[in-house]
């Protein structure tokens, strides 16, 4: 009998032990579901932040692309400007030299003569000499 009532008692045991068990079990189960759906939680988060500051930063790219443009639109301008000047002015040099050259050469033809006589033998004595 001593070990009817042993088997039985340690069958009680084991039975408690089991249930003890599988409550710590069910227990742990909880605790870690529980922070898996945290986990999740942080991890959605953190992917809502990363798309946001990603639409900011595309954001912030076109506003300085779009400024850049601007920029070199005026630049652009500017350089236009300033060619045009240049170009009238220019021009406005030659006519004036032109008309220098024209009254010169009337009221001294011989001295014309000489001085573009002396300048087309320089330029061929240039040429010759290469």
């Amino acid at each position: 009998m001593d070990q009817q009532r042993i088997q039985e008692q340690a069958s009680e045991a084991a039975s408690k032990v089991g249930t003890a068990a599988a409550d710590a079990v069910q227990q742990a189960g909880g605790s870690v579901q529980g922070k898996l759906d945290q986990g999740k939680a942080m991890i959605q988060d953190a992917q809502a932040g990363a798309a946001t500051l990603a639409r900011q930063a595309s954001e912030a790219g076109r506003q300085a692309m779009a400024q850049a443009g601007e920029v070199i639109q005026g630049a652009a301008r500017q350089a236009s400007d300033q060619a045009t000047q240049a170009a009238t002015n220019l021009y406005q040099q030659g006519s004036r030299a032109s008309d220098f050259i024209s009254r010169y050469t009337a009221e001294q033809p011989v001295t014309a003569l000489l001085v573009a006589g002396a300048i087309g033998y320089g330029l061929a004595f240039l040429i010759h000499r290469r």
